[in-house]
C-alpha cells in the first residue's frame, strides 16, 4: 500500500522531549514526510563567526521538529524510519565549548569553525584537508516515555540524540515506541562527523530531509539499523593512519588514542592542535579494537588519508 506525502511545517519545533506538547501532524504506516530542518545553534553562530561572537544558549540549542503522531502506534510497538533523502544547506559550523568534548583539559578556551557546504563532496578545513560530507541527523527519535519535559541531548531507549554517523540517506532504522502515537521528532541535523563526535559537534548545518515511517505491531527491545551496499561510506577506501590507546579505563583510552592522532595530524600535516581536534571530530573514527583481554582495553582512532590532498 503507498501511502501518503506529507510537509511538516518547519516552524514548528521544540528543544526538549515534552509528553505536553500537541503534536504537528499525524501520519498513517507508510506515508511519508518532508522535513526544512534548521540548524543546531540557530541565530547563536552563523557564517564565518568568530567563537567570542557566538552567543551559545544550551537550552534552545537543539531545534527538533515535531513530535509527529504516528496513527496506531502504542508502546511496545516498533517505528521503523526510512532514511529516504538528506540534503544538507549550504554552510555548516564545528566547535568546541570550554568544559565540553571528550578532551576538555586539553582545550580550554572555545573555538570554532564555519564551513562552506557548497564545494561538492567535501567542505575545506584548510588548505590541503579536506572533509568528505556524509549528511546524517543527529537526533532522530520517539518520545522516551513519561510525563513532563526531558533534556534533548542524551540517547534513550527510542533513539534520541544518537549522533551516529551510519544513519545515511539509504539507511532504515528501528526504533522501540514507548509512548502513544509514538511522538516522534528529529533534528540536529550533520553535514559530517567521525564516529565518537569527540569535540562535541560533527558540522552542524541545515538540512532538508524526506522519511518514510512504518508501524510494527512488534516490539523492539534497542534501536537498530540496516546500512545497505549502496549506502556504505567509502571514506576510507583510500587507507588510514591509526593510533592506539591502551588503558584498563576506557575513557582513558579514547583519550590517549584521540591525543596521539591531534599529535601526528600537527606533526605530519602542520595542523593547528585545535583544527586537528576539529578534523578528529568530523573526519577520525573511535574504534574499540579489543575488549577482552585481561581487562585491558584496546581504543583505536582512525583518519581517513583521502582527507589530505597536499602532493
Amino acid at each position: 500500500m503507498v501511502g501518503q506525502e506529507h510537509v511538516i511545517d518547519p516552524a514548528r519545533i521544540h528543544h526538549e522531549w515534552d509528553a505536553g506538547l500537541d503534536p504537528v501532524l499525524a501520519v498513517n504506516s507508510g506515508d511519508v514526510v518532508h522535513y526544512d530542518l534548521k540548524v543546531a545553534g540557530e541565530g547563536q553562530i552563523w557564517p564565518e563567526a568568530n567563537y567570542p561572537e557566538c552567543k551559545f544558549d544550551f537550552d534552545t540549542m537543539y531545534n527538533l521538529s515535531g513530535p509527529l503522531w504516528v496513527n496506531g502506534a502504542t508502546p511496545g510497538d516498533t517505528l521503523e524510519i526510512e532514511l529516504l533523502e538528506l540534503t544538507p544547506g549550504s554552510w555548516g559550523w564545528t566547535a568546541f565549548l570550554p568544559g565540553l568534548g571528550l578532551l576538555a583539559e586539553d582545550f580550554a578556551d572555545g573555538y570554532v569553525r564555519t564551513f562552506d557546504l557548497t564545494t561538492g563532496p567535501t567542505t575545506v578545513l584548510v588548505p590541503g584537508v579536506e572533509i568528505p560530507l556524509s549528511p546524517f541527523l543527529g537526533v532522530l527519535g520517539n518520545h522516551p516515555g513519561g510525563p513532563g519535559r526531558q533534556l534533548p541531548f542524551p540517547p534513550h531507549r527510542g533513539g534520541g540524540n544518537m549522533d551516529n554517523r551510519h544513519l545515511t540517506a539509504g539507511v532504515t532504522v528501528w526504533l522501540p515506541v514507548l509512548a502513544d502515537g509514538a511522538l516522534f521528532s528529529c533534528g540536529d541535523p550533520h553535514a559530517a562527523q567521525g564516529d565518537g563526535e569527540v569535540c562535541v559537534s560533527a558540522i552542524e548545518c541545515p538540512m532538508t530531509a524526506s522519511l518514510r515511517f512504518t508501524l510494527h505491531k512488534q516490539a523492539s527491545a534497542v534501536p537498530s539499523f540496516r546500512v545497505p551496499p549502496a549506502a556504505v561510506s567509502q571514506k576510507d577506501a583510500a587507507g588510514y593512519h591509526a593510533t592506539m590507546g591502551i588503558d584498563p579505563d576506557l575513557m582513558t583510552g579514547a583519550k590517549t588514542a584521540t591525543r596521539a592522532m591531534i599529535d601526528w595530524l600537527c606533526a605530519e600535516h602542520g595542523l593547528s592542535r585545535e583544527d586537528a581536534y576539529i578534523l578528529c571530530s568530523t573526519a577520525g573514527d573511535l574504534k574499540i579494537l579489543e575488549i577482552v583481554d585481561a581487562g585491558m582495553w584496546n581504543v583505536g582512532m582512525t583518519m581517513p588519508l583521502s582527507v589530505f590532498h597536499r602532493g
